[in-house]
């Protein structure tokens, strides 16, 4: 059973998938980019709640249906009330940080599928999940902020180390480079990095 995350005014940014009680599966639908912005907060809140509280579910997978493109950054253009002026979460972390740790302690596996590029919020996400795999031809992870000159806000800083040494997670992070599936692999970013038509029969 599939249903769409929707607010009123809001477009609809995210699905969430009932594959059967215990298997759901939630898809980033935002094109062209999947650009995460005070919008995709509620709809993703409204999952991240769901997930602590069913009984049933005990597997999800976040995927894309964006060709290229798993979740990518903040948007930068959306007004910045609209981001500043949604409370705190439930941890007492800002809205995105919050989701992300909740995420993390949920009672489930979770999993993230990378096709395309996990940058930013994507990586963000990516790493408070329990597991990471990622299409070997298709998948490009990074924490790029620092080359912009922004602080990565989503704890990469925190969960990196941990996954892959404090050397390796400040290369990432410092030399805000794109890094391949496999290169994310070697490095302990993902679990494995495997043929993109192996991705989904494997996940």
């Amino acid at each position: 059973m599939s249903e769409n995350i929707n607010h009123t005014a809001t477009s609809t940014q995210i699905h969430l998938t009932r594959c059967s009680p215990h298997y759901w599966r939630v898809t980033f639908d935002h094109p062209p980019l999947n650009i995460f912005g005070p919008a995709t907060i509620p709809q993703l809140n409204e999952i991240i709640t769901a997930l602590e509280t069913d009984e049933h579910v005990k597997v999800v997978v976040f995927d894309s249906a964006v060709a290229g493109y798993f979740l990518t950054h903040y948007d930068f253009l959306a007004r910045i009330e609209d981001t500043t002026r949604l409370p705190p979460g439930p941890t007492g972390l800002q809205p995105l940080p919050d989701m992300l740790v909740r995420l993390s302690r949920a009672p489930v596996a979770s999993i993230a599928s990378i096709r395309g590029r996990a940058t930013g919020v994507g990586s963000e996400l990516a790493l408070a999940c329990d597991m990471r795999f990622a299409s070997r031809e298709r998948a490009i992870l990074s924490q790029w902020e620092v080359g912009a000159g922004l602080v990565p806000g989503g704890g990469p800083m925190a969960r990196l180390p941990r996954l892959t040494g404090r050397g390796r997670a400040l290369e990432v992070l410092l030399g805000a480079d794109d890094i391949s599936g496999d290169l994310a692999q070697l490095y302990g970013y993902v679990n494995r990095s495997l043929p993109d038509s192996d991705l989904d029969a494997f996940v």
